[in-house]
């Protein structure tokens, strides 16, 4: 991974990155309260419409107006939505995250905590 002053603070947004410029190594394991860990590969965080699952490209379809896509993450649903023509913001606690987002192409991206979120109105 990458080297950079918040690495031990936000290693999502380090292997984000990591994977868009080329140095994927390993997915991610991902701990749930259930006691459960799981795998999240990295590319599944870059796919496109045409790779997501019918219920996810249905929902994404049925967006209407200004969108908020909250935990962005790298960005897949934002730019869709962007590139459908909808106004969407995407926020993210993890910088990043944010930053690979930008990388991408989303336009309108918030690094912050959802629960700290005070802009306008979704």
């Amino acid at each position: 991974m990458q080297n950079n002053n918040n690495s031990n603070n936000d290693l999502f947004g380090e292997a984000l990155l990591d994977y868009f410029h080329g140095s994927f190594t390993d997915e991610l394991i991902t701990h749930l309260t259930t006691d459960k860990n799981n795998l999240l590969p990295l590319p599944y965080m870059f796919r496109t419409y045409d790779q997501m699952p019918v219920l996810e490209q249905t929902a994404l379809t049925l967006c209407r107006g200004n969108i908020l896509d909250v935990g962005c993450g790298a960005g897949s649903h934002a730019l869709f939505l962007q590139d459908s023509g909808l106004e969407v913001r995407g926020i993210d606690i993890s910088a990043g995250a944010i930053e690979t987002c930008r990388l991408r192409g989303v336009k309108d991206l918030v690094h912050m905590d959802f629960m700290d979120y005070s802009g306008t109105k979704f």
